[in-house]
């Protein structure tokens, strides 16, 4: 775990790490990178980044960009995404999903010839499956009319008017361009062997053919699913590495960075960060056993997920002056290194306090500036507004913003 106030020096260590480990022959990491920080690391031969398609990628998307279809969200990560609990209708509105879902879920592998996996799949089972039939399977239970067997008389069938509110919640979904990379899907990401794809993209170590370290760029993902969507890909790739023959495995490491915007407190986090912590807990607690590793980067270790935390190994901790803060990284220290608490406020812009495995005793260092920077500097206030040389073009990023792409402004030269 890495921890430190804004502006210690968490991003310089965190790209002083990933640049060494880049530099291993046989490396593999992946990094969620949810502001786009670490992107100026591509510069390095077996670093490459990725990103999370925005609206903007949707209709001419380049090699970087990654979808992330809906069929790979396990069933109850769906439901976290589209059911709200509190509609009296939810117990048959999930009920009547899931068995539609198998179905079309069958129909795919049907069609594909997959006989062996049609003996063994679940709902939960990685299997491409057509969302446009599952809407109109449920539009037609909504608006079912059968015949009573006494009366001989036509009324409501059992789901009728059940999905008045679960619908319209679903279209928003699929309709919400931000959305995109989970429902605004090609052929490509339709077939069975796009799941192949995208895990050799995302876990194949380094090789002549692939990088060691993947950067993912999350800062167009919409923060009230940001939690499902990173739990996604590190359920993948913990289940991935589950399936794996023991000597086939080889291990990986998950880089989390600002971990307290998805991996919260039990008593603050909401559905679908409840969904995610439980992916992520369970790799903290058993991802030893299959070759996955997580790095914990936060500024506020205080509302970090505890079960995650007391699984952290090493902590590396930078300038810390919040009292709840330092509270919660010294509650993971030996009991006989209580004083370690009066030193955090103290350390400069890069020291930081070592405990754990790595090193014998706790030790205070001095981080290695990275060669390649991280898009993280402090902005001077001061020195800009005395004397700045940056002309912001307005006129640039509210086109920008409309159009959901960030695009460098034409400089005309005279």
């Amino acid at each position: 775990m890495i921890v430190g106030s804004t502006g210690s020096g968490k991003s310089w260590t965190t790209a002083t790490i990933i640049e060494q480990v880049a530099d291993l022959p046989n490396a593999n990491m992946i990094v969620f990178d949810l502001h786009s920080e670490y992107s100026p690391l591509s510069g390095h031969e077996n670093i490459k980044v990725y990103r999370i398609a925005g609206p903007g990628d949707l209709n001419n998307p380049g090699d970087d960009v990654i979808f992330l279809p809906y069929w790979l969200l396990g069933y109850e990560d769906m439901l976290a995404l589209i059911l709200d609990r509190t509609d009296e209708n939810a117990p048959n509105q999930a009920m009547a999903f899931s068995n539609i879902v198998v179905e079309a879920k069958r129909r795919i592998l049907v069609a594909e010839g997959l006989n062996e996996e049609l003996e063994t799949f679940t709902i939960d089972s990685p299997v491409p499956y057509d969302l446009t039939f599952v809407i109109d399977e449920l539009t037609r239970l909504n608006n079912e009319r059968v015949i009573n067997p006494g009366t001989n008389r036509e009324i409501n069938g059992p789901f009728n008017g059940k999905f008045s509110r679960f619908l319209p919640r679903l279209y928003a979904k699929k309709s919400d361009r931000r959305y995109g990379f989970l429902f605004n899907l090609n052929e490509e990401h339709l077939h069975t062997s796009y799941l192949l794809s995208l895990v050799n993209k995302l876990m194949r170590m380094a090789d002549h053919e692939s990088t060691g370290v993947k950067i993912i760029d999350f800062s167009e993902v919409p923060s009230d699913i940001l939690p499902i969507v990173i739990s996604l890909v590190a359920r993948l790739v913990f289940q991935v590495q589950q399936w794996s023959p023991y000597d086939q495995r080889h291990p990986i490491a998950l880089i989390c960075d600002e971990a307290h915007l998805y991996l919260p407190s039990r008593q603050n986090a909401d559905a679908s960060e409840g969904r995610a912590l439980s992916h992520f807990e369970r790799i903290a607690k058993e991802g030893r056993k299959y070759g996955v590793s997580l790095l914990i980067i936060s500024q506020r270790p205080s509302e970090l997920n505890t079960t995650i935390m007391s699984q952290c190994n090493n902590v590396i901790s930078l300038r810390l002056s919040n009292q709840s803060d330092k509270t919660a990284v010294c509650n993971l220290l030996p009991e006989n290194l209580g004083g370690i608490q009066d030193l955090l406020p103290t350390l400069g812009i890069g020291e930081a306090i070592v405990v754990g495995d790595s090193c014998l005793l706790p030790s205070r260092i001095r981080i290695k500036e990275p060669i390649f920077k991280p898009n993280s500097n402090s902005v001077k206030f001061w020195n800009e507004w005395c004397n700045s040389i940056n002309e912001q073009n307005l006129n640039n990023s509210v086109q920008n913003m409309r159009r959901q792409t960030m695009e460098e402004a034409l400089v005309v030269q005279d």
